[in-house]
């Protein structure tokens, strides 16, 4: 059995991105990517995916384009570079058939190994004191008594999160956040990108930030925890 056979399943949630050669440095939190799921593998080891929808909208891929696909498996996180060989339409769904044309290989980075959820957030910005704190020892030193506000989280990994809320951050701010992902956290992020003007979210700004000061500890049980629920949502036919 080829890996490909061995990895791709359908209903496996894939990550298309522009095409990068391997080996070559890249930043994961500024990767442009469009999300979808694998429908089919064919047996000549073609593989059918879903058309990515962005903002409610089909992205049409076009043929020849070459991308990174990014295979989220129950194990671990693979890559491998791939070409649009065909798109087509079925019984009212989109598809594109996607060839790989390289080795379909383990990424080895599972911090960012995303997770798709709909959390609550407390949050609110360090102020100054606290900033430096965290710039200078890398240790989060905040008061809990402070007022903080909510918000929503709508993608976590072990190196970051993004996240709805009604107030804005601005881009470098250091955010003390509390959640609860399989056990309570409270931890330190930098605002990468905030945008607004959200159709579906109208009011709302949608925030990516990164962590900062998390030791290894931590970051690995958000992996785990993230790997437990794939595996549960796997079995319960829902991934």
């Amino acid at each position: 059995m080829s890996m490909v056979d061995k990895v791709m399943k359908a209903g496996m949630k894939v990550e298309l991105s522009a095409f990068r050669r391997f080996g070559t440095e890249e930043k994961p939190e500024e990767r442009k990517a469009y999300y979808s799921q694998v429908s089919d593998v064919r047996e000549n080891g073609l593989v059918e995916v879903y058309m990515p929808i962005q903002k409610g909208k089909l992205h049409l891929l076009s043929v020849g384009n070459r991308l990174n696909m990014y295979c989220y498996a129950a194990n671990g996180m693979y890559e491998c570079p791939v070409v649009v060989k065909e798109r087509f339409k079925e019984d009212g769904t989109y598809y594109i058939l996607l060839e790989i044309t390289g080795s379909l290989v383990r990424n080895q980075r599972r911090e960012y190994y995303r997770y798709q959820c709909v959390m609550p957030m407390e949050d609110r910005k360090l102020d100054e004191e606290e900033r430096k704190w965290m710039l200078e020892q890398e240790m989060l030193v905040v008061d809990d008594m402070m007022p903080v506000r909510e918000s929503t989280i709508v993608d976590i990994s072990g190196g970051g999160l993004r996240f709805f809320s009604k107030h804005k951050y601005e881009v470098d701010d250091l955010v003390y956040c509390r959640f609860h992902f399989g056990k309570d956290y409270r931890l330190c992020a930098q605002i990468l990108e905030h945008t607004s003007n959200i159709p579906e979210y109208p009011g709302s700004y949608r925030h990516r930030a990164k962590f900062i000061g998390v030791d290894r500890r931590e970051r690995e049980e958000i992996i785990r925890q993230i790997f437990a629920l794939e595996r549960r949502n796997r079995k319960m036919g829902k991934a």
